[in-house]
Order: C-alpha cells, then structure tokens, then sequence
C-alpha cells in the first residue's frame, strides 16, 4: 500500500511507497499508536463479487497486510438479504460492521447485520459483537453481552484508559425506549451496564444512531437522529455515566458529536434552532438566525460550551469534526459532495485541504490523522496527515 503524497504535501514524503494496486475498499479504520491500525472493509473474492475484510499496519501506515477472518462472520457478512455486504458509510443505526482496537492484542468488531424479518420481503436487524485478545490471530463472538439481543444494534464501540463502551438499545434489557451504555475491561469480554441511565430516545423522525467519545479517563455520548439529540452522558473518571447537557441543547438540540483534543477542550457545531427551528430567547449568539450553523467550544470538560464563529447561514450541516488540538478543527460535510475543511485559528478562518468530504475522521495525535471518504457509489477511499490536518493524501491498498 502506498499513501501518494501530492499538492506539495512534503509531510507525507517520509511514508510514501510503491503501490499494490488492491482494490480493497475500506469502511472503518482504528489505530491505537503512530504506527499499528486496522482497517474493515470489503475486497474481491472467489467465492462472492466482494468478501468481509481485514488489514493491518505495523508501521503507520507504510504497508498494510490481510488479516484472518473467522468464517462464520465473514459468510453472514457475506449473505446479505439483497445480496449485499454488511457494510455501508451512513454511519447510521448499527447497520454497518466496524473494527475497534483498544491497544495491540484486544479489539473487536461490532455493529449489525441485515437478517430476514418476520414477514416476506422484510428485514431487520441483527447485532454483531466479536472480539480478539490476541492481536487478530483469532476471533470469538461474545456471548456475555446483556443487549444483544434482535433488534438491538450496537451503535458505536469506543476504548480507552483500559476499558471498552458500547452503546447499545435499552429496550431489551431495561424496558425502556432509548439507549444505554455497557463497558468491560478491555482484555477480557466481561460486559456490565456502565450506568442505570437510559439516554432517551427521539419522538420521531428517521432510525437512531449514536456516538461515544473517550479522551482519557473522559468520556462524552449523544444519541439522536436526524431531529436532534434525545440523550446524552458523560464521563468523569471510570465511576458510571451521568446526565449530561450537549453542546447544542441550549440552541435547538441539533445532534451534535463533539470532538475533543483534549479531556478539557471540546468543538461541536450547532445548527441554531434544530429540527424544530426554535431557540430559546437570549441563549444564541447574537446575529444569529435560524437555521445558521455556529461552532462551539468548551474548555472545561464539556459542562458549559460558548459560541464561536459563525461557520454559515443555510448549512445544515450534518458531516464530521475533528479536533486534533485546541484551537484546530476539522470538518466535512458541506455543499455536494462536500470537502474537508480546516481552521488552525479557532473557526475564524478556513481552508480546503482535501477535496471530498469524509465520512470518519480520527486523529492518533495532534499531527497524525486518518479519514475515510466515499469515492464513488460503490468504492471508499483512505486518506491521512501527518502534519495536523494541514495537508492529507489519499492512500492506496
């Protein structure tokens, strides 16, 4: 694999090598130093147009070489009602199988699985929960996992400080409509409910999702869908979850994943009235319209954020952030297909530093980064910095 260094991008000149030409098509990437990661995906097979698989990197990225499956995952993966693999980059709904790697030897790979439903024609969905204790060299399913249970997708899967988070439904084990948040330490598959709180879940409107961020000992979750946040916690050590207010809850509740760079400085952006288009008097900033789209910060661990700059007037904005240290931000998802954009400044000014705009965003360190973008319909593309998001180039299996 090769990682093609170009636009004057003299950073990446240290990793770049001759390409493989795979055609391995990645949908979700971890790293857990500058040099070891992992990425799922799909790639050509003999036995299906596309077959479940696995990469992984020991030197940041240089070369990356196919890792082992269990078969049994790779075939339910593979025997998708419509004949499609289990993988897509809507990032929505536990619909979709991601890879996360705690250090080197414990990861897993979680999310759903399309299976038939109740009635002719329909289907649902079924979660999905292996892990590895030994670096990759083999895969089991958990089955010490209270939620999985049909219909209750894993929304996301984060580790840090020693232990892993799940956010799961909370109808199966507590009755109750909405998500709950499950943890184990990392080395074994001992699952326990983190916290009695449910995060309530949306009145209406599309599907759920949700997401955990984990910044040391720190940890944030929000949990929503396309009319705004429902539910929301956070960490503050390794003691249980708690009620948490979210960036935008002020402001309309627009659903809002916060990046943090560091366990004190938080960015989120906001969509100034949310689904519903109302804001409470005095609480946006001034100027403000509805429908704008307002950066904010926090430098206390997420329990106040402020405005910052105006980012625009009709952006419905609904990409990544990325916040690889205070006062850098990182985000995609504006305009058709939309590019990645910089400031180095606070949000006060901006710059494309990639054209197209990813659909996972993560740094490693305040220099080292990686993104996925959606290339075509039916192809992804791997893009990295080593320079603090300054520069990016794509990468070449």
């Amino acid at each position: 694999m090769s990682i093609l260094a170009s636009g004057g991008s003299s950073a990446l000149g240290a990793v770049v090598a001759a390409s493989s030409g795979s055609d391995f098509n990645p949908v979700s990437v971890t790293f857990v130093s500058l040099r070891a990661g992992w990425a799922l995906g799909s790639a050509p097979c003999g036995r299906s147009s596309e077959c479940l698989s696995l990469r992984e990197t020991l030197d940041g990225g240089r070369t990356w070489a196919a890792r082992p499956l269990p078969a049994a995952l790779e075939d339910a993966a593979d025997r998708q009602p419509g004949g499609g693999l289990a993988l897509n980059v809507s990032g929505c709904c536990g619909q979709e199988l991601n890879v996360r790697f705690a250090d080197r030897r414990d990861g897993w790979i979680y999310g759903g699985l399309f299976v038939p439903g109740q009635f002719p024609s329909t289907v649902s969905i079924e979660p999905v929960l292996w892990s590895t204790h030994n670096g990759g060299l083999s895969w089991r399913p958990v089955r010490s996992f209270p939620a999985l249970v049909p219909e209750s997708p894993i929304f996301d899967l984060e580790a840090a400080a020693g232990r892993a988070y799940a956010m799961v439904d909370a109808t199966a084990v507590s009755g109750s409509y909405g998500a709950m948040i499950e943890s184990s330490p990392v080395a074994t598959d001992s699952w326990r409910a983190a916290s009695s709180l449910t995060l309530s879940g949306p009145g209406g409107g599309s599907q759920p999702f949700g997401a955990i961020v984990l910044q040391g000992n720190s940890g944030w979750a929000v949990y929503g869908n396309d009319r705004g946040t429902s539910g929301s916690a956070q960490l503050d050590g390794q003691g249980p979850w708690v009620a948490w207010s979210p960036p935008c809850a002020s402001v309309g509740d627009s659903y809002a994943v916060p990046a943090a760079s560091t366990a004190a400085n938080l960015v989120a952006i906001c969509v100034m009235g949310g689904f519903g288009g109302y804001v409470a008097t005095g609480s946006a900033p001034r100027g403000a319209t509805s429908g704008s789209t307002w950066l904010y910060f926090s430098d206390n661990g997420g329990r106040t954020f402020q405005a910052g700059p105006e980012l625009g007037r009709f952006d419905n904005y609904s990409g990544q952030v990325a916040s690889p240290a205070p006062g850098v931000v990182l985000a995609s998802g504006y305009g058709t297909p939309g590019d990645l954009e910089a400031s180095f400044d606070g949000g006060h000014h901006w710059a494309a530093v990639y054209r197209g705009g990813p659909f996972y965003l993560g740094f490693t360190s305040p220099a080292q980064g990686v993104g996925l973008v959606q290339s075509s319909r039916t192809t992804t593309t791997m893009i990295m910095t080593f320079d603090g998001g300054h520069h990016w180039a794509p990468v070449t299996f």
